[in-house]
This record gives structure tokens, C-alpha cells and sequence, in this order.
């Protein structure tokens, strides 16, 4: 709390925009509680909001006296919006919204930003009217005093308490239960969806728009999930750069540097690769999603909406598995002393694991994918010609096998070929079944979204060769898929393309890891522990540390030497017994 009070005061003191304010809240290791309100509460009212509405609401957001939430996720519901409880009651005679949750289970629950600091949320809720129910809105709902910060009438909120892995430690992750809290109806977010103060509904032009400006936090993880691995791969760099085992070759005295052993290499370096790789699409799904969000805010145009929208869901599902895997990983890669809490990737990993559930279950979302995908081979078996999304071209290989759709690129056409192939056998699936619940799908739509992914990533990123290395990389993991496929048919085909991979490796010397760790250009500060500063003195840093976290040197040292005196006068006491 005292440094999201600290942030804005330095924002006001040095005149700092909005996007700057929060590159600074982005900078700190682990979410802030303000981090949401800017996020995921302002950004919404102003996609969604009406002009009177952002006139009303967004001087008091920017000035922070109405601090906001973002409130979907229930106590029994989540990724499935559908089956929200929350309901929103519209009342014509006093022209309010009653808005209630009809059972414990239908309390909001994990809402980062709700624990403590917000007095509004931005609800999801059903809207319900006399003419009945017309789905899922967004309503601002104030929780607590502006004066007290008190709950107010009819609303129970509080923290949920600590996270796993002791991650998100600063983020006050919220409950709230709402029982007939009444709000006036111009608190419905109403740009493209409106109540009339008789009740009268009328509903979006395209049952779509208001999903939009929620894509933003997804689209926002890749680059997100990049930048973070690019940290843990960093501080493993420089960390086995300093650190030396065993003896060199040919009896040499000099021990050699762990980052030269080859199992060092072959994880840390795809590492690196996928760092970059992640940070490329990332950037390269910031300025689709941006594009398609003018799009649907100035012209109420939902042309890209369906592309972003599964692009998103996929790269969030690949990059928060695939980085995830690689922080910890690059942990392991620093031996015993990764373990310690000076390494700092245990704090990285801690903070960014749960990136694979929040935002969308992956397996969930994978779903959502694996449908947009299926939908579209449907209609091109139906219609050859119709026009489908740029990122979904490789599906005609799923109607034809000869189809070029790679443009000559071998290896882009092995992942096209792969993702073919997986929505191929699901669009069988489907069709034979159709009966059949999309849960019955998951697994196999998890496959597809990370195929569906992988080819993305690798079209966003230039050719050089981190970018062959990373391709390599992807295939060699694919190769289960590539061999079922049917696109790699020999043992010695794949052999090769594991081959290849290895080459790339050895292609990097240890000088150029270096540098490409150096281009990310971190300050020490932003690499968390202490093996990974500039000046190369990890031994001196972590004694230093030592010193400084010694409990025995601090206000319970006296304390624990009584209790380790204790124990063995008790030794003593039986050993006399005896």
C-alpha cells in the first residue's frame, strides 16, 4: 500500500501520464494493488462507458478518489461466464438495479485490487429486466465509504488471504458478497447495450462488442510472460557465466564455466530464444488487439474481433505454460543456489505461475480456440472460397494436403501441417458427436491452442538466428505431434531436426548469450536477488546476504540460542537417565 501511495505521489510531483504511471507500477516485482484500477476498471468504463458516463465517472478515476476493481470471477464460477449468479434487477418504478448474489457460492471471489483498496467494483452480473434475463453486463457498484472506507450497506468484503508460493504478496486479492445493494441505472455500462428508464432493452448491434476491451489483460501476457522469462534467463545467464565446476579438458587447472556444460546449454539458450520469441508476438498482438479495438469503439466494427480474440486466448494459453516451465527451469539451471531465496527466481516464479489459470483456466479458454478453429474449417468445407481469418490459413491444409500455405518455409509448414492435422481429428470429432459437451474436447483442444500459438509466435519474429533456434526448439517439442501427423515419417527425420537444434546451440558462443542478455538491458534492480548484478561479484553479494537475513544476528537470536540450549540440556537430561 505504501508503494502505491509512493507512485502516485511521484506521478503528481513529475507530471507523469497515464501510460507512464503505469510502466512504473509495471516496474515493481510483484503486482500492486493500484496495478487492477488502471487496467482493468478505468480501461473498461472508457471502452464501454457512454460519453455522459466517462464524463461522470473517469476525472474521479484519474484523480483516484473512486478506486476500482474488476469483479467476474465467483466463489464457484469462474472462466465460465455464462453460468455467473450475480444478478442485476432492474426496478422501472425507482429506475435502479438491484444488485444481489442469491447464495455463498455466488460471492466474487480472487478480485485483485478488492481485498483492501477498492471502495467500486466493476461488476459481472446477469441483467435481469420484467422481460426477463438478457444475459451477462458490466455494472459499477460502490463497496465501501469514500469518507470511512467502511463496507457499505448490503455489501461483505475482505481479502482472501495468502497465494501459493507465497506469490502475489502485495496484491490484495478480494471476496465481496452483495445482498440487495441498490444502484442507479446510469451505473450499467451502456455504449453498446442500453436500458431504458421503462425497462425497454436494447441490445448491442453484435452480441460480440462489449467482449472486446476485455481482451485487453489477455492480450497484455504474452509480452508480459516474455519479459519475465527474459529476467529468469538473465540472472541464470549471469549467474553459470560466474559460476565454475570440475576440471577443463586435457587436465587443464582452470574449472569450467557451468554455462559451457552442454546440458546447461541446451536448456538455457532455447531459454533466451523463447524470451525473445514471446516478446516479438507479444508486440505483435498489442498492435493487432489495439487495431481491432478502434475498430470497435469508433465504427462498431467486429471484423478482427474473432481473430484477436482466439490469437489472444492461445498465446495466453502457450506463453503462460511455455514461460512458466522456462523460469522455473532456468532456476534449476542454477543448481543448489537457484533454491535460495538469493537467486531471485523462486520471487519470479512465485509471481508469474499463476498466470496459467488467471485471466481464463487454460484448459478452459483452449476451448473457446479449439470452437473459432472448428467453426471456420466448417465453413470452408461448405464454402471453399469464403474468407477467413489471415492467422487461420493453415487450416485449408486440413481440406488439402497440397496446399501451400507456408509459402515454401519447410519448417512453418511442419507446424502448419501439425495444427492441421490436430484440427482435423477434433472437427471429426465434433461431427460425430455434436451432441457431445466441449469439456469432452479439452484435452485435445489444449494440443490445438498451443499449436494454433506456436505458429504465430514464430511468423512474428525476425529472421536471425535466436529465430531459427527458437523454430528448432518448437519443433523438436512438437515432435510427438509432428510423427502422429504424419509430417515427420522416420526416425531420422526426426533425429535430424533434434540434430539441427543442438547446432543452433553450439552456433551461440557464450559471448553472444551474454550479449543478448545484456540487450534486454535490465538494471540490477529490476533482476530480483543477488546473483545477477553488473559487477559480476556473486560470492561477496551472497555472503553479504547472509549476513544481512542471519536470524542469529537478529532480534530473536538470543532467543533462538535459549531455545537450541534447551534442547540439548533435554539431551543431556535423558543421556543421564540412561
Amino acid at each position: 500500500m505504501a508503494i502505491s501511495k509512493r507512485l502516485l505521489e511521484l506521478r503528481d510531483e513529475n507530471n507523469w501520464t497515464p501510460d507512464e504511471l503505469r510502466f512504473a507500477i509495471y516496474l515493481c516485482d510483484e503486482p500492486l494493488p493500484i496495478q487492477l484500477h488502471g487496467a482493468a476498471f478505468t480501461a473498461v468504463i472508457e471502452a464501454q462507458g457512454t460519453d455522459a458516463q466517462k464524463k461522470s465517472w473517469l476525472p474521479r478515476c484519474h484523480s483516484y478518489e473512486v478506486l476500482g476493481c474488476y469483479a467476474q470471477t465467483e466463489l464457484a464460477h469462474g472462466s465460465n461466464v455464462q453460468g455467473l449468479e450475480t444478478i442485476a434487477k432492474y426496478d422501472p418504478a425507482t429506475q435502479e438495479f438491484e444488485v444481489f448474489m442469491p447464495r455463498k457460492e455466488s460471492m466474487k471471489w480472487w478480485i485483485g485490487g478488492m481485498g483492501v483498496l477498492a471502495n467500486h467494483a466493476l461488476v459481472q452480473a446477469i441483467l435481469e429486466l420484467p422481460s426477463g434475463r438478457k444475459g451477462s453486463h458490466l455494472f459499477i457498484v460502490p463497496i465501501r465509504s469514500l469518507k470511512t472506507h467502511l463496507p457499505l450497506a448490503g455489501v461483505t468484503v475482505g481479502d482472501i488471504g495468502p497465494k501459493a508460493y507465497a506469490g502475489f504478496g502485495q496484491m490484495d486479492n478480494g471476496y465481496l458478497h452483495l445482498t440487495s445493494v441498490r444502484i442507479p441505472r446510469e451505473n450499467m455500462l451502456q455504449r453498446f447495450a442500453k436500458v431504458d428508464s421503462d425497462g425497454t432493452y436494447h441490445p448491442a448491434k453484435h452480441d460480440k462488442l462489449s467482449y472486446g476491451s476485455m481482451v485487453a489483460l489477455r492480450a497484455a501476457i504474452p509480452m508480459a510472460m516474455g519479459w519475465n522469462l527474459a529476467r529468469a534467463v538473465t540472472i541464470a545467464v549471469r549467474y553459470c557465466v560466474n559460476r565454475r565446476q570440475f576440471g577443463g579438458a586435457h587436465g587443464k587447472e582452470v574449472e569450467l564455466q557451468v554455462l559451457d556444460y552442454a546440458s546447461t546449454k541446451m536448456r538455457l539458450y532455447p531459454l533466451l530464444a523463447r524470451a525473445y520469441a514471446y516478446i516479438f508476438a507479444g508486440r505483435e498482438l498489442l498492435t493487432l488487439y489495439h487495431r481491432m479495438l478502434r475498430d470497435l469503439v469508433d465504427r462498431e466494427d467486429v471484423t478482427l474481433l474473432p481473430e484477436v480474440h482466439a490469437l489472444s486466448s492461445a498465446l495466453k494459453v502457450k506463453a503462460t505454460w511455455d514461460c512458466a516451465q522456462g523460469l522455473e527451469e532456468s532456476r534449476k539451471a542454477m543448481g543448489g543456489h537457484g533454491f535460495s531465496h538469493m537467486s531471485g527466481g523462486g520471487a519470479i516464479f512465485a509471481t508469474n505461475t499463476a498466470s496459467q489459470t488467471y485471466e481464463g483456466d487454460n484448459y478452459v479458454i483452449s476451448q473457446q480456440i479449439a470452437r473459432s478453429l472448428v467453426k471456420a474449417l466448417f465453413l470452408l468445407k461448405k464454402s471453399p472460397k469464403a474468407a477467413i481469418p489471415r492467422h487461420f490459413s493453415y487450416i485449408r491444409l486440413a481440406l488439402d494436403k497440397n496446399a501451400d500455405t507456408a509459402g515454401g518455409d519447410q519448417h512453418l509448414r511442419l507446424l502448419h501441417v501439425r495444427a492441421a492435422h490436430l484440427l482435423a481429428d477434433l472437427a471429426t470429432t465434433v461431427a460425430n458427436d455434436p451432441s457431445a459437451p466441449w469439456a469432452a474436447h479439452s484435452w485435445i483442444a489444449s494440443r490445438l491452442a498451443a499449436a494454433h500459438a506456436d505458429i504465430f509466435v514464430v511468423v512474428s519474429m525476425p529472421a536471425t538466428p535466436v529465430t531459427d533456434l527458437h523454430i528448432l526448439s518448437t519443433l523438436v517439442l512438437a515432435l510427438p505431434d509432428l510423427l502422429e501427423a504424419g509430417a515427420v515419417t522416420t526416425p531420422q527425420a526426426a533425429k535430424e531436426i533434434r540434430q539441427a537444434q543442438e547446432a543452433a546451440v553450439e552456433k551461440l558462443r557464450i559471448s553472444d548469450v551474454v550479449g543478448l542478455t545484456d540487450a534486454f538491458e535490465f538494471d540490477d534492480w529490476e533482476l530480483p536477488g543477488v546473483v545477477a548484478a553488473g559487477d559480476g561479484r556473486v560470492y561477496d553479494r551472497m555472503l553479504e546476504a547472509a549476513r544481512k537475513y542471519d536470524v542469529n544476528l537478529g532480534e530473536h537470536g538470543e532467543e533462538l540460542r535459549k531455545a537450541a540450549i534447551a534442547i540439548t540440556d533435554h539431551a543431556s537430561g535423558v543421556k543421564s537417565r540412561l
